[in-house]
């Protein structure tokens, strides 16, 4: 198995009752059918306790009519295994193993093609947003390794091999890759100015059949407002820019107060660099590169317009900056539906 992901992933370590922005809190969990299953075989209360807080729906799709589980959330919009230390009672019954696949996983996201396997941890968790955005005047490391690391934690999350690739694909999948590779070392040059940067990157997505310049604030915005409402702190953020908007916003000059070279901007590049390694093999999935640019470019623009409606102080505040980027991706990476919406034509 060949396994890469950014240097930072080593260091991660979910900060349990201390995080600020619990994944426990304010997301329903979804339980998928293994642990489904499990779950009817814990004995004793606990057992009871867990079966009497799973919802179950039945969905109708193009495959048929099936079951989905789910653990809704309490009144105060906490998973009901959370307990008033912020602990998770079905970890500290249970261990990690008996998670709900998507509690044991968070915020790693991975894709696997044959023996490649790409991990990274998502900007919605404060701990990794924490590291994402560390080190900005350093480009971000990549590891790759052929053998376990040897750490446990590190470990758990590594991938069977899927069948072996043929030559072709195989071929296909290292294409993409160099690519990709390409791209990020291009965002991460310093010895271009950064409009440079965005420009090659905007020329490579018309290659691709998607040019961001056809589309304007408002074909964005209006986009967006399809989108469903996951966390009530999307509409702190994004009510603004819609405000704005009704007064002639977002003019360029207003764009501007993200000042090239400024921590801001740095921050801007730092994003569309996790975009880029975390979303780009999505084009050997999907047989095309079109919708990887169309999240690419209107993510990035998204956050543009949702930092330019900050006030001057707001803007100026770290800690409100990196907040933002967790609303963001907890709105739109964590939907499938509203990733769907950004990536659709």
């Amino acid at each position: 198995m060949r396994m890469e992901y950014p240097k930072y992933y080593e260091r991660f370590a979910c900060t349990e009752g201390t995080c600020e922005d619990s994944c426990c809190a304010r997301w329903e969990i979804d339980v998928d059918e293994e642990s489904y299953y499990r779950y009817q075989t814990v004995q004793g209360p606990f057992g009871d306790r867990i079966r009497g807080c799973i919802h179950t729906e039945v969905v109708e799709d193009e495959d048929g009519t099936h079951e989905e589980w789910s653990f809704p959330l309490t009144e105060d919009r906490r998973c009901p295994f959370l307990n008033d230390k912020d602990l998770c009672d079905m970890y500290i019954a249970l261990g990690h193993d008996k998670l709900p696949r998507t509690c044991r996983e968070f915020p790693r996201g991975d894709a696997v093609v044959g023996n490649y396997h790409q991990i990274d941890v998502a900007l919605a968790c404060p701990e990794a947003n924490r590291l994402i955005f560390e080190d900005l005047d350093k480009p971000v490391d990549y590891v790759i390794r052929e053998e376990p690391t040897g750490v446990p934690a590190l470990d758990r999350y590594c991938a069977p091999e899927e069948e072996k690739l043929d030559t072709e694909s195989w071929g296909k999948l290292l294409d993409l890759l160099d690519e990709r590779n390409q791209v990020l070392a291009m965002l991460q040059d310093t010895k271009l100015p950064v409009s440079e940067r965005y420009a090659i990157l905007f020329s490579l997505s018309s290659e691709y059949g998607y040019s961001p310049l056809d589309e304007s604030h408002t074909d964005l915005v209006e986009r967006i407002d399809r989108m469903e409402l996951l966390d009530e702190r999307w509409s702190a953020v994004y009510d603004p820019v819609k405000r704005a908007m009704d007064t002639g916003f977002p003019s360029e000059d207003l764009l501007d107060v993200i000042t090239e070279g400024s921590v801001v901007e740095q921050e801007l590049i730092r994003f569309l660099v996790y975009l880029v390694f975390r979303y780009y093999i999505d084009g050997y999935f999907e047989g095309s590169m079109t919708g990887v640019f169309r999240l690419l470019l209107r993510g990035f623009h998204m956050m543009r317009l949702l930092l330019a409606a900050l006030s001057p102080e707001d803007l100026e505040n770290a800690d409100t900056r990196r907040a933002l980027y967790r609303v963001w991706s907890r709105e739109v990476e964590h939907s499938p539906e509203n990733f769907g919406i950004i990536k659709a034509e």
